[in-house]
């Protein structure tokens, strides 16, 4: 027997052990092959699936971030940051999903707000008129972290309270959809400090941070993003 035929016979075999375990309904067996590629709901889409017309123009959104005044140094920035990721992912999410969306560069955030020194009394929906959005996210991030407590900062632990208004500029002074997300990073827990430096896992934090931001408003596959809980 050769070792080519023996490597074959335990691929078929371990494919058939693989159809037992599940069952022996196809449609279970291709399910569980190809679930990883159904696309998950978004929470608070931008574009509701109903509402055709607008589903099939490019939807403009402006992210305004801000950041409680009681966080440490650490964050420093981190505002800025975060910004730039949202308005990266958010279209490549898009992209994945068939999705036409852009995101207004937050250099011409910054540029609207410094135009208006005021800017911050003006109702939110009056911000992504003047910036041409149909959509504004306004991130606040709160309790933020990068070290589990007591550790002596030996142990990363991220982590965030993260509020998330999101105006749909067309309707004007309307409610906004409004939700709290608590956010951890890594998945695992914690990850010893002296193993990567602070900015690194600082970057991948606020990188995770945007991707789930980005994942209540858009369909998209469970694997979508940078890998889950690095």
């Amino acid at each position: 027997m050769t070792r080519t035929y023996r490597w074959a016979r335990r691929a078929v075999w371990g494919a058939v052990a693989v159809i037992f375990t599940i069952g022996c309904n196809p449609l279970a067996t291709i399910a569980f092959l190809t679930h990883r590629d159904t696309p998950l709901p978004a929470k608070y889409p931008f574009v509701p699936p109903d509402d055709s017309k607008r589903s099939k123009d490019e939807i403009t959104v402006a992210v305004f971030v801000s950041q409680s005044s009681s966080q440490s140094y650490e964050f420093a920035g981190a505002e800025s940051t975060l910004a730039s990721e949202i308005a990266r992912v958010i279209p490549e999410l898009a992209k994945e999903n068939k999705q036409k969306i852009k995101v207004i560069p937050p250099a011409e955030v910054n540029k609207f707000k410094f135009k208006n020194p005021t800017w911050k009394n003006m109702h939110a929906s009056a911000w992504g008129k003047a910036l041409g959005a149909d959509f504004v996210l306004e991130v606040h991030l709160d309790k933020m972290r990068l070290y589990q407590p007591e550790s002596r900062d030996q142990l990363y632990e991220g982590r965030a309270e993260v509020s998330v208004f999101m105006y749909d500029v067309k309707k004007g002074i309307a409610e906004p959809n409004y939700y709290v997300h608590p956010y951890s990073f890594p998945k695992t827990g914690f990850r010893d400090a002296t193993t990567i430096p602070l900015g690194t896992f600082k970057k991948a934090f606020l990188e995770r941070l945007a991707v789930e931001i980005a994942q209540y408003h858009i369909d998209h596959r469970p694997d979508s993003g940078i890998a889950e809980g690095r």
